[in-house]
């Protein structure tokens, strides 16, 4: 039986693209960054690149969320958010700046504060595991891919760390506020000092 249907997986693929697309405009400084098609070409070819690194961050941030549901026995599906997605793709492409909301897990039957909030923590920790081990790799063979890898991870753990609305943050900070620090400075530190 598969923990995923046709729907979730289209949706986790569009999302995954968007966002893919909006951290290569953001690292290229947005659309006022582009001065040629010589830019225009290296983005294009650098799509792939972006791929891998959002894939390291976002997939296995959403897929924490949906295993660590699914562990406590709870149905657990990725949802596509549309407003979320022209957000992150329009921002980035006009600013060169992530809104990294084009989806969430939703879980359904969960009343548990508890449960909930360590469920809201697996995504930000899966970030930040994969945020160290890429710096670390970065560090010990000088492969920049892993400093954008670390870099892209730490930034979607430390956005889904704010204490806001329905981000993951809002959860963790009220209920695991000692993981929601320690999470929240590896995370800082990693994007200021990249």
């Amino acid at each position: 039986m598969s923990n995923f249907t046709k729907q979730e997986i289209t949706e986790l693929l569009i999302a995954w693209a968007a966002l893919s697309i909006a951290f290569g405009f953001a690292f290229s400084g947005g659309i006022f960054a582009f001065k040629g098609i010589n830019q225009i070409i290296l983005f294009i070819s650098s799509l792939p690149t972006y791929f891998v690194i959002v894939g390291a961050a976002f997939l296995l941030h959403e897929l924490s969320h949906k295993f660590t549901a699914i562990r406590y026995g709870y149905p657990a599906y990725f949802h596509l958010w549309q407003t979320g997605l022209l957000l992150a793709l329009g921002m980035s492409f006009a600013f060169g700046i992530v809104f990294a909301a084009p989806g969430a897990v939703y879980i359904y039957g969960l009343t548990d504060e508890k449960k909930d909030a360590k469920i809201s923590l697996s995504g930000p920790l899966a970030n930040m595991i994969v945020a160290i081990a890429s710096l670390v790799l970065y560090r010990l063979m000088f492969i920049p891919l892993m400093a954008q890898v670390s870099y892209v991870s730490a930034f979607i753990g430390v956005f889904n760390l704010l204490p806001f609305g329905p981000l993951d943050g809002s959860k963790i900070f009220k209920n695991e506020k000692m993981w929601w620090i320690a999470l929240m400075v590896i995370g800082v530190v990693i994007i200021l000092t990249i």
